[in-house]
């Protein structure tokens, strides 16, 4: 068996870890036969183990102060995540539940796993998808691409149809996580899987609908007891818990008991939870929320230009749609029957896997076509904000839902003579207001001396993981600059002579990178080859077309050399 890449959904509850058997994605059974890992990490300060997994959800109403969940909603965040004694940053927890997934894997398969695709919410923003490549390299991984969600779930679409069987060529992911929401629109033309449009909430899954239980739980609490315990962290961590459970069963079932004893303690005696929920009742009060997952919908169906009817086939995907209310909208919305077609928990593992083996050049016959989540821009001196006299015009660059890898320019111009430089700050979002928008990063750009109105240009590139390369341009001058995202300082870092950037330009500097991780090359043959490549990504950023022939005549006979020292290695 050669080299596995696995495919990993890293979910906000639950995640999952896949590969290629064969050419079928499979999933891999992780605990006790299942395949489905809850993403709790806790801190046991006894024996300082961090344990993963269902030992970590056992832990999690005992030890609420040492255990953690949903961290998926941290990520891209400067957040500190306190376990007993010890502080944790998000990526550092995702990247213990990654770890734990591939050890797991590892054990399964016989081999040890090295390389992954790991799945995020389109909806992601820059930070929140470059935190989730920090957590895989954390864990040991090198990550060979962040795939969206509900897009891998779509790769995995010819399992459960075929053209014969459904000749609409439009498909729909509806994607409600425990902790995201997706809707992605596709139009499959044969083997080639093009997403329309991406639309989403990165704040709205299945953890929300088990708050307004929750938050029922405690009004229950109060009228019975007169005691207001919402700001007790042990018993919200009790109730959430018991409220998943009871959201569970109430997917199955009209009504569902609840007989929980002692789930907090008044005045020294312990306070019992007895009472029964109905569906309906349960449904009132999270009507809002799957509202929004239908206003998402309806634009991700107006950015695509098509109506409900002209939607061929809806997946399902996530745990919570296994809510009745869901499927019973999207009923009513689309005027058909909503069934899940696909397994919602393992789906966008398995998705995740084909793409592995896409990479890996299996032949599956797949193409995919993605789109970027959010447009990208720079905040320029068009308007001004009345408030703080400051500048805030939103210069759209690459605009939401563009087919991705994209690389778009605009042109700017000095404002007065002699400028010294000008501060690039990159934002994404649809205001035309930078003030309502993300701040992605920021940076100097220093200029040679010139009249007022020369121009400057700025260059992004959206690479296939969404994450966004900018490149700046003096015109007239020999002054350029490229930058990326450093994930740990939030910050642009220049690219600098000789150092690779943080994905392959094009097929040419792919084939380079692979055979520079081949640990069997010598170490001066590695490096002649890393400078090489660097250099010549370097050139196509800034596309200067005679540096980019040179050196990739250079490049090409490089890597020759190199391959002929691997085969005589052997």
């Amino acid at each position: 068996m050669g080299e596995i890449i696995c495919g990993i959904d890293l979910g906000t509850t639950n995640s999952v870890v896949a590969y290629l058997n064969k050419g079928k994605p499979e999933a891999v059974p992780v605990e006790e036969g299942s395949a489905i890992v809850p993403s709790v990490v806790s801190l046991d300060e006894s024996s300082g183990e961090l344990v993963v997994g269902r030992r970590a959800r056992n832990r999690l109403a005992a030890f609420p102060d040492h255990t953690v969940r949903s961290v998926k909603r941290l990520m891209g965040k400067d957040s500190v995540i306190r376990l007993g004694s010890q502080e944790f940053s998000p990526e550092e927890v995702s990247s213990l539940i990654l770890r734990y997934l591939i050890h797991k894997a590892s054990e399964f398969l016989g081999q040890e796993i090295r390389k992954a695709v790991i799945t995020v919410p389109a909806y992601f923003d820059d930070a929140q998808r470059r935190a989730t490549i920090r957590a895989g390299e954390l864990a040991g991984l090198e990550v060979l691409r962040i795939i969206n969600e509900p897009t891998a779930a779509a790769l995995v679409y010819d399992q459960v149809t075929s053209e014969e069987s459904e000749p609409n060529p439009y498909l729909m992911v509806y994607d409600l996580g425990g902790g995201t929401f997706d809707v992605s629109i596709l139009e499959i033309k044969g083997e080639i899987k093009e997403v329309l449009a991406s639309c989403g909430n990165a704040a709205l899954g299945g953890d929300d609908f088990d708050e307004r239980l929750k938050d029922f739980f405690l009004r229950h609490i109060k009228e019975k007891t007169g005691s207001d315990l919402s700001g007790d962290h042990a018993v919200n961590v009790r109730l959430r818990d018991i409220a998943e459970r009871t959201k569970i069963v109430l997917s199955d079932q009209p009504y569902a008991s609840v007989d929980e004893v002692a789930v907090a303690m008044i005045g020294g005696e312990p306070v019992n939870l007895s009472l029964e929920v109905s569906r309906a009742d349960f449904e009132e009060m999270t009507d809002d929320l799957l509202a929004k997952t239908l206003d998402k919908v309806q634009e991700a169906l107006n950015e695509a230009s098509l109506d409900p009817e002209d939607i061929g086939r809806i997946i399902l995907v996530g745990g919570a749609t296994r809510m009745p209310a869901v499927q019973e909208e999207l009923s009513e919305m689309f005027n058909r029957s909503i069934e899940h077609s696909l397994d919602p928990d393992l789906c966008v593992a398995l998705g995740a896997s084909v793409q592995a083996g896409l990479i890996a050049g299996e032949p599956l016959g797949h193409i995919l076509l993605d789109v970027s989540a959010h447009s990208l821009g720079v905040k320029t001196m068009d308007e001004i904000d009345p408030k703080t006299g400051e500048a805030d015009y939103f210069s759209v660059i690459i605009r939401r839902n563009s087919r991705i890898p994209a690389s778009r320019s605009e042109v700017y111009y000095t404002m007065v003579p002699n400028q010294d430089g000008v501060k690039v700050e990159v934002f994404q979002g649809e205001s035309a207001s930078c003030a309502e928008n993300t701040l992605v990063g920021q940076f100097y750009f220093p200029l040679k001396p010139a009249p007022a109105g020369s121009p400057v240009t700025v260059e992004f590139a959206y690479d296939r993981e969404g994450i966004v390369h900018v490149s700046v341009n003096q015109k007239g001058f020999e002054n350029s600059k490229t930058v990326t995202l450093n994930v740990r300082q939030k910050a642009f870092q220049e690219v600098a002579e000789g150092d690779l950037m943080d994905k392959p330009i094009n097929y040419i500097s792919e084939k380079a990178r692979r055979i520079i991780n081949d640990e069997r090359l010598p170490q001066d043959v590695r490096d002649q080859l890393k400078k090489l490549t660097g250099q010549y990504e370097k050139a196509v950023s800034s596309g200067d077309d005679e540096r980019i022939d040179e050196l990739e005549d250079r490049l090409l006979e490089k890597i020759e050399e190199a391959e002929e020292v691997l085969e005589d290695i052997g």
